[in-house]
């Protein structure tokens, strides 16, 4: 394990920061888990509203029982914590998949976290990781339709990606304590506009090319007592595969990626942490996404997405 220690004679007003051993860790690579069941939570809409559920095998448990809704309160109160299916029923209505998380006030995220895209963008690899933030109006749910925008010259890109679920707020918190922090975990598209991201003197602008209405697609499950770190995802575009990955090639893991947020803002229950994407993203090919593509993508446990790309 890593964590970070600002370095007290580095010259200019930045901070920074060195990678040193955590003497609590033996192996960096390795993270503390404690071991939990599995439960996915999803968020549907039915003919009578949204109604939150939990998933038995394949069926919907109605959670209306337990909770109203799922939002950053309920996951704050430690209700979701461990639910007795035993006393739910099944939805028995057709329904649609929304975001998993209504009400969600901040979604964070990094760069280049892969090593195998690191490697395939012959970088250099961080030293720390990088931060900032897409607009919560980005948000969409996992079967929404992703729309282009009016401008004529984008180039429409996709990035799969784990995204951290926070289920009580942290500010200023170690690496080694950053699991009592994780809810779960949810499947991310951060999708990006690449030719606004990029000025005319190569100085990047994340912020603006990452959050157009429909640009941050998550869902179907909000997933929690699953292993972070050892998740296979996946992306397709009109049925090939781009994208094939394992968060294991994460350079800064889960832990560590908390822990640094922390440092730079308060995170608060259902804020999510955008951790990265695998090697494929169409900016490497210089092939991007069209009007009538269908753009889909998925990891472990955390459901499929599918989306038409329009207008």
């Amino acid at each position: 394990m890593a964590h970070w220690k600002r370095k007290r004679d580095s010259p200019g007003p930045k901070p920074a920061y060195q990678v040193v051993s955590s003497p609590a860790a033996p192996q960096d690579d390795k993270i503390k888990q404690v071991k939990k069941t599995m439960q996915q939570f999803a968020r549907v809409l039915t003919d009578k509203g949204a109604i939150p559920v939990i998933l038995k095998g394949d069926v919907h448990l109605d959670l209306r029982p337990v909770v109203s809704d799922i939002t950053p309160d309920t996951i704050a109160t430690g209700a979701l914590a461990n639910v007795d299916k035993a006393r739910l029923s099944p939805i028995s209505s057709d329904f649609t998949y929304l975001a998993p998380i209504d009400g969600i006030r901040q979604i964070s995220a990094t760069g280049f976290n892969y090593k195998k895209h690191i490697e395939e963008f012959k970088m250099k690899p961080p030293t720390e990781p990088e931060v900032f933030l897409k607009a919560v109006t980005s948000l969409i749910g996992p079967s929404d339709l992703i729309s282009r925008g009016p401008n004529e010259g984008v180039k429409l890109d996709w990035e799969t990606e784990l995204a951290i679920v926070i289920g009580r707020a942290a500010k200023d918190i170690a690496a080694t304590e950053a699991a009592d922090y994780i809810f779960g975990y949810v499947c991310l598209n951060d999708v990006s506009d690449r030719s606004t991201q990029v000025d005319s003197e190569g100085q990047q602008h994340l912020v603006r090319a990452k959050s157009r209405p429909t640009y941050c697609p998550i869902g179907p499950y909000l997933t929690t007592g699953v292993d972070g770190m050892n998740l296979d995802m996946w992306t397709k575009l009109n049925g090939k595969f781009e994208q094939q990955g394992n968060t294991s090639d994460m350079l800064f893991n889960i832990n560590e990626m908390v822990a640094y947020f922390s440092t730079h803002m308060v995170l608060l229950p259902g804020d999510l942490i955008a951790t990265g994407t695998p090697p494929g993203v169409g900016f490497g090919k210089n092939r991007y996404m069209a009007v009538g593509d269908v753009l889909e993508c998925g990891i472990d446990n955390l459901g499929a997405q599918r989306h038409e790309i329009s207008a």
